[in-house]
C-alpha cells in the first residue's frame, strides 16, 4: 500500500514536522510504501541530525530546492502533489494541517489557521494582529482558507488537543479525532530518577514575544529565594533582540536570581531539569505544549495559564499541575510559589505517568491504527462496489 504525506517543509525543523516523521516511521514499521510530497526539498542530513530521527520514505516530491519568502503560502503548493499523484497512491495524509485546493484523506490539523485572527481570547497573542504588515500579509491566505471548507468535509481529520478539536467544531462544523502529538520523553524518564532537587523553576522555548518570557524577571524578582531557568532557543534577528530585550530587563531590576540561558544543548536542558522542582509556561492558548509534557517527564510541577491545550488535556484543568488565570506577575507568582511547596516524591511520580500518555510510542501506534483502520475500509467499499 503507497500513503501520499504532504508537509510544506522539514527544514524548519518544529513540532510539526517532529509529527510528520514520526508519523512516516509509524507507516514505515506497518509495511506501507510511503512517499512524501512538500514545497521545498528535504535537506535530510540537518533533519536528521537535529530531530534525532533516523526514518526515510521512498520517494520524495518537491516543487522547489530552497523557498525563503512566503512560507504561509507555499503551503497551497502541496495541491499540486494530490492532483499528480492521487490516481497512484492508496491515501493521502495533511501533515501540516492548513487547508489545500484539492480534498486528501485524512488532515492531522494542529490548529484552523482561519481561526488565529477570529475575535477570541487569543487573539491578542498572535503575531498576524500585532502590525499592518502582518495584517496585510495574513489576510489573503485567511479569506483562501476560508473558501477551502469545503475540502474537508469527507477527510477523516485529526487534531492536537480537545482544546483545538472544539475550535475546529466551531469553525468547520466537523469532529475531529484529538490524537495527541509525539513527545520523546525517554531522556527526560531518565533524569526524573534524582529527587535531591532545588527549589527552582525552569522556562523552555524559542525567543519569541508569544512566549512572554519578557515577564520572567518580574516574576523572579517577587521570589527572591527562588532560582529561575530560562532556557531559550535564538533563531534569526528578532530572536535575538527579544533575548537582548529580557536580558536587558534582568539587569534593569537587578534580578539575581534568573540565569538565562541561549541555545543550550539538550544535555545542559536535562541537567536543569533534573534539578528543579517546576516548569513555569507563560504561553496563553497554546495549542498543545510539548515543552509541558518533557518537563512533566522529568518529574517537574507544571504552571500554566487556565487556557489552551496546557490546561485542558495536559494537566486536566489542575489535576497534575497548577494553573493562574492572567498575565500579572504577582498572581503567576503565587501559583509558582504554590506549586514548590506541593513537590514531593509522590506529585513527582504521579505527573511522570501523566507524561507517559503522551510519547512518541503512543503516537506511532494510535496513527498507524488509524491509517490501517481506513485502508481496510476503503477496500472493503471497493470490494463491495466491484
Amino acid at each position: 500500500m503507497k500513503v501520499l504525506i504532504l508537509h510544506n517543509t522539514l527544514n524548519s525543523i518544529g513540532g510539526g514536522e517532529r509529527l510528520c516523521l514520526h508519523t512516516i516511521k509509524a507507516l514505515k514499521d506497518e509495511g506501507f510504501e510511503v512517499w512524501l510530497g512538500v514545497a521545498e526539498q528535504t535537506d535530510w542530513a540537518k533533519v536528521r541530525k537535529v530531530m534525532g530521527i533516523n526514518v526515510s520514505v521512498d520517494r520524495e516530491f518537491y516543487i522547489m530546492k530552497n523557498v525563503k519568502m512566503f512560507g504561509l503560502y507555499q503551503r497551497l503548493l502541496l495541491a499540486h502533489h494530490v492532483l499528480k499523484l492521487k490516481s497512484k497512491v492508496d491515501v493521502i495524509i495533511n501533515t501540516y494541517g492548513d487547508l489545500l485546493p484539492l480534498p486528501t484523506d485524512l488532515v492531522y490539523m494542529h490548529f484552523p489557521t482561519l481561526a488565529l485572527v477570529k475575535k477570541e481570547p487569543w487573539v491578542k497573542y498572535v503575531k498576524y494582529t500585532k502590525s499592518v504588515f502582518w495584517r496585510a500579509y495574513f489576510t489573503p491566505y485567511e479569506l483562501i482558507q476560508n473558501k477551502l471548507k469545503y475540502t474537508i468535509k469527507h477527510s477523516i481529520v485529526l487534531t492536537n488537543s480537545l482544546f483545538s478539536a472544539k475550535i475546529i467544531s466551531k469553525y468547520f462544523n466537523k469532529h475531529a479525532l484529538v490524537v495527541y502529538p509525539p513527545v520523546e520523553i525517554s531522556d527526560y524518564i531518565n533524569v526524573s530518577r534524582n529527587n535531591n532537587r532545588e527549589d527552582a523553576v525552569v522556562s523552555i522555548g524559542r525567543m519569541s514575544p508569544e512566549k512572554n518570557w519578557h515577564l520572567i524577571p518580574y516574576i523572579a524578582k517577587k521570589l527572591p529565594q527562588i532560582r529561575f531557568y530560562l532556557i531559550g532557543s535564538i533563531r534569526g534577528f528578532q530572536s535575538k533582540q527579544y533575548h537582548d530585550r529580557i536580558v536587558y530587563l534582568k539587569n534593569k531590576l537587578n534580578v539575581k536570581n534568573l540565569e538565562i540561558i541561549p541555545n543550550a544543548p539538550h544535555s545542559v536542558k536535562l541537567k536543569v531539569l533534573s534539578r528543579s522542582k517546576v516548569y513555569l509556561h507563560l504561553y496563553p492558548y497554546e495549542h498543545f505544549g510539548i515543552a509541558v509534557v518533557e518537563a512533566m517527564a522529568a518529574g517537574l510541577i507544571p504552571v500554566v495559564h487556565a487556557s489552551g491545550g496546557q490546561w485542558l488535556d495536559i494537566i486536566e484543568k489542575g489535576k497534575y499541575g497548577i494553573g493562574y488565570n492572567n498575565l500579572k506577575p504577582k498572581n503567576i507568582a503565587s501559583a509558582v510559589l504554590k506549586a514548590l511547596n506541593m513537590w514531593s516524591k509522590h506529585i513527582k511520580n504521579k505527573v511522570i505517568e501523566r507524561a507517559k500518555i503522551f510519547s512518541d510510542g503512543s503516537f506511532r501506534k494510535k496513527i498507524a491504527k488509524i491509517v490501517k483502520k481506513y485502508v481496510e475500509n476503503k477496500l472493503g467499499v471497493e470490494d463491495t462496489c466491484s
